[in-house]
C-alpha cells in the first residue's frame, strides 16, 4: 500500500508548484462545468424539491425498522440490489455479500443526523450515529455513511454503505437534513458527457490526494467545506474545517489517500469518491478505506462535506 501511494505521488514536487497546478486545474474545472451546462440544453426538471430529503429519510427509517423486526440481513436484502456495495470492511458486491452469509450483529441501531438529496431526486446520502451488539459481547459504536440511489422503479436502494468505529459517544450531534433549494438543472443524455462529468470528480480527488501528500493542512483548507465533517477510526466525528485542522495538527495525524471509484448525481451538484488511505500518527500506521461526499460550491469549485475513513 505504501509503495502504491509513493509511486502515485511525486514527492519531489514542491507545495508551491502543486498549489499553482491546483489553481490552474480549478480554472479548467470551472470552464468545463460551464461548457457542459451550455451544451446540455435539455429541459429543466419540474419536480417539487421540498419533500425530497424526507423521502430519503423515510427509506433510512424503514430500513432500521425492518432490521429491528426481521434482522439486519433481511433489511439489507430488501434495500439492496445488484449495484449495492457493502463494506465489510472491503467493498463487497451485494450478491457476494449475501452469498457469504455474513455474521451480522444481533442488534444494530442507527439514526441519521446529516442527509442531502440531489436536485434530480435519484441520488442522496445519509450519515449519523450507529451502535451494534452481538449477544454476549460489548456494544460497539461508530458512524455510518450510506450513499443511496433510486432504481428503475423509483425506489431508494443502498449504493454504498460503511461504518467507521469509535468509542461510546460523549456528545450529541445536530440534525441537518437538506432538500435542494430549487429543482432546476440541465438534463444530459450523452453518455460521453456524463462520463466527462465523473472524470472531473476523479481528477479533483486525485488533486486532493496529491496535496494531502505534500501538506495535510493546505489540502483541508483547499478541499473541505467550512462545515465539513471527518470520521477517523477510534475518534468521534470532527466537524468544521478549523476544528479539523486544529485537532489533526495537535494530535500529529497525517492522512494520505489514493483514488479508486467515483459517482455523481445526474443533476451534477453532488458526487462520491472511494479509495484507499493511510493514516499516520507518530509510529502508528493504520491502513484504511475512505468514502467522500463532494458538493459543488457556488463558485463552481468542488469541496468535500463528509470525509470518512475506516480500517481495513
Amino acid at each position: 500500500m505504501d509503495q502504491k501511494l509513493a509511486s502515485h505521488h511525486l514527492a519531489s514536487i514542491s507545495l508551491a508548484k502543486i498549489l499553482k497546478l491546483s489553481k490552474r486545474y480549478m480554472l479548467k474545472t470551472i470552464l468545463t462545468t460551464c461548457l457542459l451546462t451550455f451544451f446540455c440544453m435539455g429541459a429543466f426538471a419540474q419536480q417539487d424539491p421540498s419533500e425530497q430529503v424526507n423521502q430519503l429519510i423515510s427509506a433510512e427509517y424503514n430500513l432500521s425498522v425492518l432490521a429491528a423486526k426481521k434482522g439486519l440481513l433481511t433489511a439489507y436484502q430488501t434495500f439492496g440490489d445488484e449495484n449495492s456495495l457493502f463494506y465489510t470492511p472491503a467493498p463487497t458486491p451485494f450478491k457476494l455479500f449475501i452469498k457469504n452469509k455474513p455474521q451480522v450483529p444481533d442488534v444494530m441501531q442507527w439514526k441519521p443526523v446529516y442527509a442531502k438529496v440531489a436536485k434530480s431526486d435519484e441520488w442522496g446520502f445519509t450519515t449519523g450515529r450507529i451502535n451494534w451488539q452481538k449477544v454476549g459481547h460489548q456494544k460497539k459504536y461508530g458512524e455510518y455513511l450510506c450513499l443511496w440511489k433510486r432504481d428503475s422503479k423509483g425506489e431508494w436502494k443502498i449504493a454504498h454503505r460503511a461504518i467507521s468505529e469509535h468509542g461510546k459517544p460523549a456528545s450529541q450531534a445536530d440534525v441537518i437534513f437538506e432538500s435542494p433549494a430549487n429543482n432546476k438543472y440541465r438534463k444530459s443524455r450523452s453518455r460521453a458527457r456524463l462520463k466527462q462529468r465523473e472524470d472531473i470528480i476523479l481528477s479533483t480527488d486525485q488533486l486532493f490526494a496529491t496535496i494531502l501528500k505534500a501538506d495535510n493542512q493546505t489540502a483541508f483548507k483547499e478541499f473541505l467545506t467550512a462545515g465539513a465533517r471527518i470520521y477517523l477510526p477510534g475518534m468521534e466525528p470532527i466537524i468544521g474545517l478549523s476544528h479539523i485542522q486544529s485537532i489533526l495538527k495537535k494530535q500529529e495525524i497525517n492522512i494520505e489517500s489514493i483514488e479508486g471509484v467515483v459517482d455523481r448525481a445526474y443533476s451534477g451538484e453532488l458526487a462520491f469518491s472511494q479509495g484507499d488511505a493511510i493514516i499516520r500518527q507518530g509510529n502508528k500506521l493504520t491502513k484504511c478505506y475512505y468514502m467522500r461526499i463532494w458538493e459543488l460550491q457556488e463558485d463552481a469549485m468542488w469541496k468535500v462535506s463528509v470525509d470518512m475513513y475506516f480500517e481495513k
